[in-house]
């Protein structure tokens, strides 16, 4: 292998990639097209990462009508609707919209937002115990 091309590949491996950008990568593979949603402080990022990659960000006025869109675009097109909300509230109100895709079987994806995992039980901006609420309506959810 030349030396260039070992440089080259070092460089690239020490370049970080935020979560957002991942995320969005993620999304774009399996070919999502649309994205729903209210963004605020901790997913601007990923609105605007999958921006950059070509899925469509519809902006709504409230959660519960962007994630009955999403379940909309899942019903429609047999692939993820995704919702994008804030934590905390934002996550609480897209519920709705939630069980609904469960309940119809409409492939939906909801990323919502968290505060850091170090402010955890100290009262940090819109905290809530987000997966163990949402655990009865959802097939699958993660904290990770």
């Amino acid at each position: 292998m030349p030396e260039s091309n070992l440089a080259e590949r070092s460089d690239r491996s020490e370049e970080q990639v935020s979560g957002a950008k991942v995320i969005a990568q993620a999304l774009k593979t399996q070919n999502v097209e649309y994205m729903f949603g209210v963004v605020g402080i901790p997913v601007t990022e990923i609105a605007i990462a999958a921006q950059e990659l070509g899925i469509r960000y519809i902006g709504m006025r409230n959660e519960q009508a962007a994630c009955y869109a999403a379940s909309a675009v899942g019903y429609l097109t047999g692939r993820p609707g995704v919702c994008l909300v804030v934590s905390g509230p934002g996550l609480i109100h897209a519920l709705g919209g939630m069980a609904n895709s469960n309940m119809n079987c409409w492939p939906l994806i909801v990323i919502g937002g968290s505060s850091e995992r170090n402010q955890e039980t100290m009262g940090a901006f819109q905290e809530f115990p987000q997966v163990s609420n949402i655990l009865t309506t959802q097939l699958y959810t993660s904290s990770e």
